[in-house]
């Protein structure tokens, strides 16, 4: 099979043409103030990119990692480090390959949840996945990682429904100097480094640079290693007081050890395809915000980008091109808005494989635009606030106009204490891909020998080939979310948070059943199920998320989270729906009632034991959980590192990962499209140095 990935499309030079043209029409300064438009409430003057917020103001649940835990926690990656956060579940079912759910229902692909880096969506449109190579980022350049759970509501826009990550980095002026960081274990060999400087007064860059290579993980059919490499660049200029442009540019290349088992057709022989996944391609982005005062500003930010894959299973190439504007502005002592709106525009081509045929013509582009605004109305001053928000999401794929309504309420009964109330809805966008399948073959299932009776005599069928063919036409997903939560701030101590939720999907998407068909007319005789993905689900949810932030001492601090979840879900069949389908259905919607451990912990605790050193101690649990398809065992874990600095330019960590236990079994993520493997217990030597 050949594959040549189309990397330059008109449109994309369009793109970056509208990309050059922003810095010119800004003037010249010396001091910038970044406008972050997030759902989370008031915040002051933001001093650089971080994007700083009171999040203990914020109208809904959150949980943010600043810089001090990004930099202390025992982790070596953004998934990794939400292990760490309450009701956020990581599935990791081999290298490179990660599953992100909040909330519930975590998938490889099928995601519900959102992820973002400087608020650029890495979403997959075609298969609603996240692939790892696109956010292997430097750990050194991230300032905060937040989750805010729930829909996005009216300023996210689609695709945010059960949550939103966004991964916020450093301006350019935040990181002059230069960093070299090298980690070398039984596991993960990697290099990175930035060097950071300032033009002027007003003008700062950086450059960036990063190699990882992960040795395989446990599994006695294919080596998953993982190699990547990611470079890229910042520049940061402040035409004036009120002002920051920022440009950014980076590319990257991954190649994982995959394996897919498969049923051939042809012979009905079980074969193991050993194919690496191959993934590269380029982002750019341009970034101009304004802030008045701290009340009133607005940002405008376009980007660019290509993605070319190829694998057993599926290989595309994808550009895409946008442009958003953001804004917020008080009307008046009690009253302020917040609106957004933007317009991105893919081109899509899938290309056929050995196991994969999409539709001829597939090969288009496709439109989706949003617009949406909050508005907030201060019932009694320093005590009560009201939000009310809309927005409405529009594609060319399903065609669908998909109205978001939210309302929120948040109480102030003192300084060191918040209640909040909120509604949100949200839409998951129809995966472009699974539209368009002309057929797929997604892996066989062994079953119980089974007699099949012919006049030809008993054939002895064990196993089973499952086919996706050509959907019909089907709908975005919807969820509407009620929320409830409270905040205490203890002093200078610490805070607890505790929000509760309860979840109401329809029209999720799943697998149904058209029938089987015995193969007998091959050496080994097998049984055909064909199946199509379609809205046959409906549901509920419910939960709560607990984090209790304390500082011990000047020296000593500890986080511990619990989450708790319970959900069902039940067929949404069309009218005359055969009975014979609906096993099949069960089994899918089983699947969907048991994909997600109903209870989460973690525990992170920090010591410093003398200027030079210090440690950091990490245990994490998730509950087990079973369907029909899994078997997903309990999982108590624990990271550590031990640190030593001579100063603040050199610091040596030796760090341990899934300690108690040689290997962990986190293969039953959902949808994960090939052979998993076991994460093996890992040690490392990480070296850091600054300039």
């Amino acid at each position: 099979m050949n594959y040549h990935p189309t990397r330059h499309r008109p449109f994309l030079r369009i793109g970056l043409g509208i990309l050059l043209l922003v810095k010119p029409l800004l003037g010249d300064t010396d001091e910038i103030s970044d406008l972050s438009l997030e759902e989370l409430g008031d915040f002051p003057v933001v001093q650089s990119a971080k994007g700083k917020k009171r999040l203990f103001d914020a109208p809904a649940g959150a949980f943010v990692f600043d810089e001090k835990a990004i930099e202390n926690l025992p982790v070596d990656s953004i998934p990794e480090m939400l292990r760490y956060a309450p009701g956020v579940h990581i599935m990791r079912s081999s290298n490179g390959n990660w599953g992100l759910g909040i909330r519930g229902m975590n998938s490889r692909f099928l995601s519900r949840a959102l992820l973002t880096v400087d608020d650029q969506s890495l979403y997959g449109t075609l298969f609603a996945g996240l692939f790892g190579s696109d956010h292997d980022l430097l750990i050194d350049d991230v300032a905060s990682v937040e989750v805010v759970y729930g829909p996005g509501g009216s300023l996210w826009g689609p695709n945010s429904a059960n949550g939103r990550v966004n991964v916020i980095k450093k301006s350019a002026f935040e990181t002059e100097g230069s960093v070299l960081r090298a980690r070398v274990g039984t596991q993960n060999r990697s290099v990175e480094g930035r060097h950071g400087w300032s033009i002027n007064e007003k003008t700062a860059a950086r450059v960036y640079a990063r190699y990882n290579d992960r040795q395989s993980n446990e599994n006695p059919v294919f080596d998953d290693d993982w190699e990547t490499k990611r470079a890229g660049f910042q520049y940061d200029t402040r035409p004036s007081s009120s002002d920051l442009v920022s440009i950014s540019a980076e590319i990257f290349e991954s190649e994982l050890g995959s394996a897919r088992t498969i049923l051939l057709p042809e012979t009905g022989a079980i074969s193991t395809l050993d194919q690496n996944e191959l993934h590269d391609g380029l982002n750019a982005q341009a970034k101009w915000t304004r802030q008045f005062d701290s009340e009133n500003g607005f940002n405008i930010r376009a980007w660019i980008g290509s993605t070319n894959f190829e694998s057993s299973w599926s290989n595309y190439e994808i550009g895409i091109v946008g442009i958003e504007g953001r804004a917020r502005f008080r009307l008046s002592d009690r009253q302020k808005i917040v609106f957004t709106t933007g317009i991105t525009v893919d081109e899509e081509e899938l290309i056929d494989s050995e196991f994969i045929t999409f539709q001829a013509d597939y090969n288009h582009n496709n439109t989706t635009a949003h617009a949406g605004g909050e508005y907030t109305h201060t019932l009694i001053p320093d005590r009560l606030d009201l939000s009310i928000g809309m927005s409405g999401n529009y594609d060319t794929y399903s065609g669908e106009i998909a109205p978001l309504p939210s309302a929120r309420m948040l109480f102030k009964p003192n300084e060191s204490e918040r209640f909040w109330l909120s509604y949100s809805r949200s839409t998951r966008s129809v995966p472009s891909g699974l539209n368009d399948v002309e057929y797929m073959y997604n892996g066989y299932t062994p079953i119980p020998p089974t007699p099949i009776p012919t006049p030809f005599g008993t054939f002895i069928v064990e196993n089973q080939l499952v086919v996706t063919t050509r959907t019909p036409q089907i709908e975005n997903e919807n969820l509407d979310t009620f929320e409830a939560g409270y905040r205490k701030q203890f002093s200078n101590k610490g805070s607890f948070v505790l929000s509760g939720f309860y979840n109401k999907y329809d029209n999720l998407l799943g697998a149904q059943d058209f029938g089987v068909t015995p193969v007998l007319t091959v050496p080994n005789p097998y049984l055909l199920t064909p199946i199509v993905v379609s809205n046959i689900a409906k549901g509920e949810s419910y939960g709560l998320e607990a984090s209790l932030k304390w500082d011990l001492n000047e020296s000593q601090n500890f986080t511990l989270n619990y989450s708790a979840i319970s959900d069902s879900f039940s067929n949404k069949l069309p009218p005359g729906t055969p009975p014979e389908y609906y096993p099949v259905i069960a089994s899918e919607v089983d699947t969907l009632s048991n994909n997600v451990p109903n209870q989460m912990a973690s525990l992170w605790y920090s010591t410093r034991f003398s200027r030079n050193w210090s440690a950091d101690l990490g245990l994490r649990y998730t509950e087990g959980f079973n369907s029909i398809r899994t078997n997903q065992a309990d999982i108590f874990q624990s990271d550590v590192r031990l640190s030593w600095s001579s100063s603040e330019r050199l610091k040596i960590s030796l760090v341990g990962r899934n300690l108690l236990n040689p290997t962990t079994d986190e293969t039953s993520l959902k949808d994960s499209f090939g052979q998993s493997t076991e994460l093996k217990r890992e040690a490392y030597i990480e070296l850091s140095y600054k300039l």
